[in-house]
């Protein structure tokens, strides 16, 4: 095909599943993402992530999702994590 670049979206729940890094990482979804992105440079092909799509935890959703401001300083700690 001759792609430059593969657009993905981390899933905050596959790498933190209760949203929270206190809640415990998901090893298994870190390595996840990070398999993609090593065979993507492998092939010449650049990694590009996008940290949300529209998937917030449900935990965080069961607290009130983006109505609560506690999401806006956990995401901070997710985008650091990725």
């Amino acid at each position: 095909l001759g792609a430059k670049a593969y657009r993905f979206s981390i899933s905050w729940s596959r790498v933190l599943p209760t949203g929270r890094i206190q809640g415990g990482i998901s090893a298994e979804g870190l390595a996840f993402y990070e398999d993609l992105c090593r065979e993507a440079l492998a092939n010449g092909i650049e990694p590009v992530a996008t940290l949300y799509h529209w998937d917030l935890p449900e935990a965080l959703e069961r607290e009130g999702g983006w109505l609560n401001r506690e999401p806006v300083e956990v995401f901070a700690d997710y985008a650091a994590l990725c």
